[in-house]
């Protein structure tokens, strides 16, 4: 079986070279020597509610709409991070980027395919929406698969703050960003024989690839263990998997 693990290339939002940035505790140090940003903003933002949905494929649902925090996807946190940046990039004036603190290797490196952005539009809201082509899901050629990613937002100056860098000195927030990010799997054809093998890979993993036990926790673990969203038997009934973090 050999899935596709390079879904997300093409389809998030990356981030522009140039910053860099030391992580420590929840806060990071200014980023030296920027050269490729006109303008740099720090602003705040936490997470403060996450929501599963599962869609089957008699259009039924189920979902935990107050799902525990400790559940939200590590790839979300590391790169929304608390705070983030606001920078304008030099080559394309007026255009603002949104970029979390941690992400120094999305910043030398843009092509990395688990970077993720967000851009900012003239009014100060937020509005992306991005969508990969359907693919084959693994080896089964009646399955195919797309991802969706969806950011909806604005920026809140009405509440600015201060942050405190590890040598005592501080440094402004302009505000929170207040942001609803959306990540969608959508499965198309026939997909109950895949389904169905993974999801005998996530029960017992004797006998699995090692592709096959990475997509089995990469569909199913946010949903059935860490949010109960989903009854692992209803897994080859699957038309989409649907997480919303809530930011503010």
């Amino acid at each position: 079986m050999n899935l596709q693990k390079t879904l997300f290339v093409g389809l998030l939002i990356l981030a522009s070279p140039g910053l860099s940035s030391c992580r420590f505790g929840n806060y990071s140090e200014p980023p030296k020597g920027v050269k490729n940003f006109n303008s740099i903003e720090l602003f705040s933002t936490q997470v403060h509610k996450l929501e599963t949905f599962v869609l089957y494929d008699d259009d039924s649902e189920t979902h935990n709409l107050n799902a525990p925090l400790s559940a939200v996807p590590s790839m979300i946190l590391d790169n929304f991070t608390n705070p983030v940046y606001l920078t304008e990039p030099t080559a394309t004036p007026g255009v603002h980027l949104f970029i979390g603190l941690s992400q120094t290797s999305c910043m030398l490196d843009p092509a990395n395919s688990n970077c993720i952005g967000t851009l900012l539009n003239p009014d100060g809201t937020i509005g992306v929406s991005t969508s990969s082509e359907f693919q084959q899901f693994g080896a089964d050629p009646a399955c195919t698969m797309n991802l969706q990613m969806q950011q909806f937002g604005e920026l809140d100056r009405s509440r600015p703050g201060t942050i405190t860098y590890s040598d005592g000195s501080t440094g402004t927030i302009s505000g929170e960003l207040l942001l609803e990010f959306r990540l969608i799997r959508n499965f198309h054809g026939n997909c109950t024989s895949i389904l169905s093998r993974l999801a005998e890979c996530y029960t017992d993993g004797s006998g699995c690839s090692t592709d096959e036990l990475y997509w089995a926790n990469q569909l199913f673990d946010l949903y059935v263990r860490q949010t109960g969203a989903l009854q692992i038997g209803n897994a080859t009934r699957i038309k989409t998997l649907a997480y919303i973090v809530h930011f503010d």
